[in-house]
This record gives structure tokens, sequence and C-alpha cells, in this order.
């Protein structure tokens, strides 16, 4: 059977890759809600919670918890089916037991961290390193599901990317990088306890450039935001104007464009009214929404549909 084909395993695989993403994006964004209401140390114990197995009836002990449940009862059992499939059936296709064997290997790591993070009371560089080793496994996973199902990646410039738009892969490449480290520096506002150093949107206290060190990390990466969501942008706009591109591509850079849209607006929005928990969660979950569609479609921009695949392994 080859790869490619609609055999039921394969379809199977491609369904289980797909929910696998989403089932990521939701442990993120739980991880988010658990960073906004402060209960990273509702279970201040790992891998129980509060000296049990279950926790007690308390807001951020049930937050803390849902997260741990989560991520031990749905997301690694579906990576661990991924890996093993993979072994088991395509081990003949890198681009399919390479990054199901990568996601394992993060999964691994981020429950590691996870329970560091617990267990050292919640440290600035442990806290910053289980959110980026979370946001690249999402990453993974995605390179995973699209080649499931789009087929093989090939490392050169797509035929459609002619005239201007043939900027638009390495640029696309480029937008994703800067998306990860706007990422990360969210993440170091959040462990620093700068968050609430800035009250109003766009200015500081009335000031652009603020002096006190907590305001100076704020609106750093609101400038970092500012500059990044701007060259992401001129990115996106390649993928969606002129005709050449595949429809996926040209609707998936418009996607991603509005994530970004919303995700700034939610951000001016937290501020606007006072960090409402509900409105910086929602700001973490599109910074991931943000990701995840740059990501697909870096990976959508250098697949090659109908591309033959080597055969499959029936072991």
């Amino acid at each position: 059977m080859a790869l490619g084909s609609t055999g039921g395993f394969h379809n199977w695989f491609r369904g289980i890759s797909a929910v696998t993403v989403a089932a990521v994006f939701a442990l993120v964004v739980l991880g988010g809600v658990v960073r906004v209401t402060g209960s990273g140390l509702g279970c201040p114990d790992w891998p129980g919670c509060d000296g049990g197995i279950f926790p007690p009836l308390e807001t951020k002990a049930l937050i803390e918890y849902s997260h741990r449940v989560t991520a031990s009862f749905v997301v690694g059992p579906l990576i661990l089916f991924l890996f093993a499939a993979a072994w088991i059936r395509y081990r003949r296709e890198p681009w399919i037991w390479a990054p199901a064997s990568l996601a394992f290997g993060l999964v691994i790591a981020q429950a590691l961290l996870g329970g560091a993070t617990v267990l050292t009371e919640l440290p600035g560089a442990t806290v910053m390193a289980h959110l980026a080793v979370g946001e690249a496994l999402v990453a993974v996973l995605v390179v995973l599901a699209v080649v499931a199902y789009r087929g093989p990646l090939a490392m050169g410039v797509p035929n459609w990317a002619v005239g201007k738009i043939r900027r638009f892969p390495a640029l696309a490449v480029i937008a994703g990088v800067a998306v990860f480290l706007l990422l990360l520096s969210g993440s170091y506002v959040t462990i620093t306890g700068s968050t609430g150093a800035c009250l109003e949107w766009p200015l500081c206290q009335g000031e652009v450039f603020p002096e006190h060190r907590l305001q100076i990390i704020h609106m750093a990466h609101r400038y970092v935001a500012g500059i990044v969501g701007l060259f992401v942008l001129y990115s996106l706009h390649l993928g969606f104007r002129g005709r050449t591109q595949p429809i996926e591509i040209r609707m998936l850079s418009m996607v991603a464009v509005a994530f970004l849209v919303a995700q700034i607006i939610a951000g001016a929005g937290a501020v606007w009214s006072d960090f409402s928990q509900d409105l910086r969660a929602l700001h973490l979950a599109l910074a991931t929404a943000v990701w995840i569609a740059v990501s697909a479609l870096i990976v959508l921009t250098f697949s090659r549909p109908g591309t033959r695949w080597s055969g499959v392994s029936h072991g």
C-alpha cells in the first residue's frame, strides 16, 4: 500500500495527527489560563496534587490539575500513538517518523519541565523553557499533520512563487522564527511581573520610553510586537496577493493575518480592561493560533502534493 493511498489506516493516521494538533493547542491555552490566574502552584507537588491523587475543590488547584490531566491522559497518549504508528507502519518515510519521534521527545521534555517548574516553585527560566518546548511541540505536530495530508516536503522555491511572490517562502520562514521569539518575549513579560507595569495602551503612563525597569520590559515587548507584526503582515500579504498561489496558501495567509490582528486587539483590550483574566488568556490563545497558522503555512509552502512516497513498511 502506498502512503498516499486512501487506505483506512492512513486516513486514521491523518485524523489522529490533526486531533493531536488541536489537543496540544488546547493544552497550551490551558497553560495560559494557569499563568494568568496564578494557578501554577495550585498543586504544590508533582505528579500528585496537594498530597493526594485528586485535587482539593479549590479553583486554582482544579485549573492546574486540568492542565496536568490534559497533558497526561490526552496529549501524551495521542503522541505516543503517532510515534508508535510512524515506526511500525511508516518507518521508511523520514517525513513521517522524524517529526513523530521529535514530538515524542519534546512531550517527555515538556512533562519533565512541567514537574521541575512546580517542584522548584516556578523559576522564570524554567517557565519560559516550558512554554518554548510547548510551542515547538505544536509546530512539530503541525509539520506531521500537514505532511500526512499533503505529502513530503521539498526544500526549494515552489513553481507557483513567481515575480514578487518569489520572496514569500523565505519571508514566511523568517516570519515563523519572529513569531516564536515574540511568544518568548511575551512569556518574559509574565515571569518578570511586568504585565501590569503599563496601565495604558499604546503609551505607558503617557510615555513612549519609560524609565522604570518593569515598564521598560513591558514596552520592549510591545515594540518587538510592533516590529514583528509589521514584518509578518508584509510577508503574509505576499501569500494572498496575485493568483499564482494555491488557494490553500491564500486562504491560510488571510487566516493568519486575521489571528494576528485579533491578537493585537486582545492585547490592547487586556490593558484597557485593567488586565482582565479573560482577555489575557485570549491574547495568549490567539498568539498560539498565529504560531500554528504561520507554521502550517510554511509547511504548505514547501509541500509537494502528488510526490511519490518511498512506500510503507507493514512491520
